[in-house]
This record gives C-alpha cells, sequence and structure tokens, in this order.
C-alpha cells in the first residue's frame, strides 16, 4: 500500500463500493462545506483501475463531495486527492467493508493540534501542503485552530463547543483572554457573540474609518493588528492610532480642497459626517449654462410623463396604446430617460459665489473607507434672510419649493399592486411556520364552498382550484430576499419520497403512510402556494389572518430605492417619512431634487438600526 495525491478527474466510485445508500442532502452540504473550508481530513482508499484511475473503494461520499465542488468550480479538475493506494485488489468488497465497519475517524481537535506541532517543531507550511493534499491556507487555519486554549480544544472534543465557536477564537492568541471570554459568556458561545467580546474596540481594516486610514499606513505607523482567519478579515487593535492617521489625511485632503477651491467660508473635517452636518441646512446648487436643447427636452418629457399618468391614475389609455401594460411600460421608460437627461444636467450644477461665502465644506468618509467631500452646507444664522425658509415654505416655493412638493398624494396603482404581491408572499412565508392555520385556511375555504353550494365562497382567501398564486411584482424582484429563501428552503425539506411511485395506487398508499408531521409540512407549503394575499383592506379575512399570524413584515422587507423611495414624488416621500425623521431632515430636503430626498432615504434605511424601536428596522407602508 502506498499514499499518493490522485487528480480528482482519475477517480470514480467502485461498483464494489460497499457503501450504497446516498447521504442525505444536508449531509452532503454540512461535507462539501467541510472539504471546501479545511481539505480532505481522511485518506480514500482507492484500488487501480483502467488507463490510469483509480477505483474508490471507500470514500465515495467524500468523492461526490469534491465532484460536486469541481462543477461549481470551488476546486479544479485535477485537484490533488489524497488516497491509499491498495495494489492487492482480492477481494475488494472485503476491503471496503472492513474499511467503513472499522474505521475511527480521528477528532478534528486532534488533527489540529498536530498540524500545529508540525509547524512548531520546523515543517514548513508548503511541506505540509504538500504532503497532505491541500493548500497553503487549509494548513494555515488548521494551525490556527489547534494553537486554541488546550482547555476550550477539550471542551470542543468534549462536544460543548461547536467548530464554528473554535474558529471564533481565533481572532485573538492570548489563551487567558479566551478562557476569560469563554467564562464570561457563561454557554451564550455563539461566534458574534466570542468575535464582539474579544476584539473589542478593534476597528475593521476593510470598512469605514479602517479602510480610509489603510492597513499600510497602520503597519507602517506601528499598529498592531488581529485577525479573523476564517473570514479573511483583518482588526486594527490600536484605535487611537486609527483616529490620529484618519484626522491627518482628512487635513490633508482639506487643505488641498482649499487650495483648489477658493471662496468657501470654512472648511472642516469629521470622522462622524452625522454628527459634524447636525443642524446645519444643505444648499443646493445651481445648473449655470445648461444647453438649451437638454433644457427643452428635460421639460417636454416631464410634461408628458406628469399628462400620462394623470390618465394611468384614471383607468384611461393615452392615445397610440392598445392595452394597459404597454402604456405601463412606456411610463416607466419615460421616467428612466427623464432620470438620464437630469444626470446629464447635473454635470452642469455649481455652486455660486454668494453660496459660498456663507456656507463650506465638511470632509469625511463614507462606509466603504473613500474620502468624501460635503459641499454647500451653512449654519442657519449665516444664511440670508431672503434665501431663509418661512414657516410653512421657503424662498423658492412653487417647482420643486415645500410648498407644493409635500402634499399627499394617492400611490400609483402599479405601486399598489406590487405592495400587495410583497404582502402575499411575506405571509406565505409566514403561514409555512403554522401548520395549524394553514390548515384552518385550508378546511375553511373547502367548508364554506362545499357546504354553501356556491363555489365562489372563501375565494378571498384562497384560491379553490388549489392554483400555485404567483407573487410576482412589475420588478420581478420577488426572486429573492429572505421570504423567497424561506419558501425555497421549505420546498427542499418537503417529504416528497412518495411522488416516486408511477402507479397512483401505490402513490396515493404511500401518502397515507407519512406521519403527520410530514403531512403537515406538505400541507402547509400547498396551502401557502395557493395563498391568496393584497394590500391591506383588499379582503376583511386576509387582514384578520394576517393579524392573527402576527407578521412580521419588517423582517422579510425593508424599503429600497428600486422598491419604493423611487417610485414616490417629492410630496409623498415628505408625508410618509417627514414625521419619522423629523422637521430637521425636511427643512434639509425642502429644495432638494427628488433624487437627492431618495438617496437620503436609501443611506438611512442602509445603516445599524440602533435599536428594535428604531423607524429604520420598524417602518412599513401601511398597505401591509
Amino acid at each position: 500500500m502506498t499514499t499518493s495525491n490522485i487528480a480528482l478527474s482519475k477517480l470514480t466510485v467502485s461498483d464494489q463500493n460497499v457503501r450504497v445508500v446516498a447521504p442525505d442532502k444536508a449531509a452532503h452540504q454540512r461535507l462539501m462545506a467541510s472539504i471546501a473550508s479545511q481539505g480532505v481530513l481522511q485518506n480514500l482508499v482507492v484500488v487501480p483501475g483502467k488507463k490510469d484511475h483509480f477505483q474508490v473503494i471507500a470514500g465515495g461520499r467524500r468523492l461526490r463531495a469534491l465532484q460536486a465542488l469541481a462543477k461549481q468550480k470551488a476546486i479544479p479538475n485535477d485537484y490533488p486527492v489524497p488516497c491509499l493506494v491498495k495494489t492487492d485488489t482480492g477481494d475488494i468488497t472485503e476491503m471496503s467493508l472492513a474499511e467503513n465497519v472499522q474505521h475511527e475517524a480521528m477528532h478534528p481537535a486532534d488533527e489540529f493540534v498536530a498540524f500545529a506541532q508540525m509547524i512548531t517543531q520546523g515543517a514548513g507550511l508548503e511541506d505540509v501542503a504538500a504532503a497532505f493534499g491541500v493548500t497553503r491556507k487549509v494548513v494555515q487555519k488548521r494551525m490556527k485552530l489547534g494553537q486554541v486554549a488546550p482547555r476550550l480544544l477539550d471542551e470542543y472534543r468534549k462536544g460543548n463547543l461547536n467548530l464554528e465557536a473554535i474558529m471564533a477564537f481565533t481572532v485573538c492568541e492570548d489563551h487567558e483572554r479566551q478562557l476569560a471570554c469563554y467564562k464570561e459568556l457563561q454557554g451564550r458561545t455563539w461566534p458574534s457573540a466570542i468575535k464582539n467580546w474579544l476584539l473589542g474596540e478593534a476597528v475593521d481594516a476593510g470598512k469605514g474609518i479602517g479602510a480610509f486610514v489603510g492597513k499600510a499606513a497602520y503597519l507602517k505607523a506601528g499598529g498592531a493588528v488581529s485577525g479573523d482567519l476564517f473570514e479573511d478579515t483583518v482588526y486594527l487593535s490600536d484605535t487611537t492610532l486609527v483616529c490620529e492617521l484618519a484626522h491627518a489625511k482628512l487635513d490633508r485632503a482639506a487643505k488641498k480642497l482649499a487650495k483648489e477651491q477658493p471662496g468657501w467660508k470654512w472648511v472642516k473635517t469629521a470622522l462622524e459626517r452625522y454628527e459634524a452636518t447636525e443642524g446645519l441646512v444643505q444648499l443646493y446648487a445651481e445648473p449655470i449654462g445648461v444647453p438649451k436643447q437638454l433644457a427643452a427636452d428635460i421639460e417636454a418629457l416631464d410634461k408628458q410623463i406628469m399628462a400620462w399618468e394623470d390618465l394611468y391614475y384614471d383607468d384611461e389609455l393615452a392615445e397610440g396604446f392598445e392595452d394597459e401594460e404597454a402604456f405601463d411600460q412606456a411610463i416607466t421608460e419615460a421616467r428612466e430617460k427623464a432620470e438620464a437627461l437630469e444626470v446629464k444636467r447635473d454635470a452642469y450644477l455649481t455652486f455660486t459665489d454668494e453660496q459660498k461665502a456663507y456656507s463650506g465644506c465638511i470632509v469625511t468618509f463614507n462606509t466603504a473607507g473613500k474620502l468624501e467631500i460635503l459641499e454647500g452646507l451653512a449654519v442657519r444664522k449665516d444664511i440670508p434672510k431672503a434665501e431663509t425658509a418661512e414657516p410653512g415654505g421657503n424662498a423658492g416655493a412653487g417647482e420643486g419649493g415645500q410648498g407644493e412638493d409635500r402634499s399627499p398624494a394617492g400611490l400609483s396603482q402599479a405601486l399598489v399592486d406590487d405592495l400587495g404581491a410583497y404582502r402575499q408572499q411575506i405571509v406565505k412565508a409566514a403561514l409555512l411556520r403554522d401548520p395549524a392555520a394553514a390548515a384552518d385556511v385550508l378546511h375553511y375555504t373547502l367548508c364554506m364552498q362545499l357546504l354553501s353550494g356556491e363555489r365562489w365562497l372563501g375565494r378571498t382567501l384562497q384560491s379553490a382550484h388549489f392554483d400555485v398564486v404567483e407573487s410576482r411584482t412589475k420588478l420581478e424582484d420577488t426572486g429573492e430576499g429572505r421570504a423567497f429563501d424561506e419558501i425555497e428552503k421549505a420546498r427542499a425539506a418537503l417529504p416528497l419520497e412518495w411522488l416516486n411511485h408511477k402507479d397512483e395506487g401505490e402513490r396515493f398508499a404511500a401518502f397515507r403512510q407519512l406521519n403527520k408531521r410530514a403531512k403537515d409540512k406538505l400541507v402547509a407549503f400547498c396551502t401557502a402556494l395557493s395563498l391568496n394575499i393584497g394590500v391591506r383592506g383588499s379582503a376583511k379575512d386576509q387582514d384578520t389572518l394576517i393579524d392573527q399570524l402576527d407578521v412580521d413584515f419588517a423582517g422579510y422587507w425593508r424599503p429600497t430605492k428600486t422598491n419604493y423611495f423611487a417610485r414616490l414624488n417629492k410630496g409623498q416621500l415628505f408625508e410618509q417619512f417627514g414625521p419619522i425623521f423629523g422637521s430637521e431632515w425636511l427643512d434639509w430636503h425642502s429644495d432638494a431634487k427628488k433624487g437627492a430626498i431618495v438617496e437620503s432615504l436609501e443611506e438611512r434605511f442602509q445603516q445599524k438600526p440602533e435599536g428594535k424601536d428604531d423607524p429604520r428596522a420598524t417602518w412599513i407602508p401601511e398597505q401591509f
């Protein structure tokens, strides 16, 4: 017998491998994930085959997992697989049985420690990687795991800690600190809690201020780092140094700005942009030198859109359109064209010398760590009275002004329909977790139709013909998100073996033999798929069901530029979000273009909520 690394493409499962029953899907996925992260931990047992190929007599599960990874392009087709080659092929079945029955797997913790010891004793990373048929990265990860405090590895062996927890402990090399963390958490050893405890106020080098300063500059200044090898994340430990470097970099950028753009009353720097802008008024640059043709095209297109929308809201078709779908598409395309023209016009936006004389700039950075300059910010008392907004309006009220655009208006029918589709899909996902409610929906509809003698009764709640009701928006975006993922996950977990029977009698008999839990899953899923749900107020039985399910709409759907904000006019945006973000936000955006307001809302809702009561975490449209 010899040990050798054999290309994956040269391996096939022997027809004499005693392990015939394939593993369940979940076990297969776990094995794929393990191999992708840690490599092949146990040699496959093979015998020579035809034409330089080898047959696997033990390790079929590992081979299938490797082949699946290769199909996904996660590993190459010639990935080197560690194999034990048996040259004595007398009784392959006996050898396969012995390997599968007698094998006692080495605990991963023991293997991690062994890898760490090999490196400590002088073995090179490349040599160890070659010896075990894994990458240098895999060796580094196993070595890191083997260097975790011995007591914690013992807890892992006992089953008191899982592998994800051990991986989380590797962000800190101090054993005493690791043990202190374990003691204080008292069993709450999920990875995020461990990392938060060990890292403290350390800064992620790939985000925000960490990315702005840069790892190279930080290390050059003598800063210390820690890392999460398993997420390829580096943390800057010295937060004081990080802030010092950030201030210095911002100061250099501010000096450059003041030199290149003279005329501003002041130029300031800020590590926290929102604190720095609090209480300031955003001025808006003026379009200067816009080509006459561009201005005329924008004006004409705006008039066209307004005329079409008036007809659309009145359920009328504009001349030249045969159906509502074509008309709706034309409106959408016109809006997109208008936005593109406005982008061209924005290239001519310029702050005037008069504006610069009483306003300034803040030099800061965004969440991605990119330098950002906020121009045209003014202290309210510095703004000339002629340009200061009066209570209930402003000096420029009218087109784009506060008075006209804050007036409420009805939502477009297309948006109302889409909100109903979102609501429908989310309720479907919620019903999956309540088989009893699903059964009630099904039984109520059935009883109403059969006992009353009227086939249409009950159809406001569920499709009477048990058709799949599609939750499809105009944006075609319900194929993504948490609700969709939960529905697909539930679909994959359904007990569908009974469907494999071709004979209808056998199929029915197999279904009847399912246990109650399996039948509940099937009934809940099918009931959810046939559920009819619209926006709130569409039908009282719908609203009653949703209220009783206590559906967490905010947990499934959050407003974005695409699915909500950009589909409202300025008045609707002010009407809906003004009460949430307050008068200061309203004043700040009173003269802003719709695009700027949309971007402001997009940014605010993308930020991490400050608590469970933060409107960014809880707000939903009244149509839900």
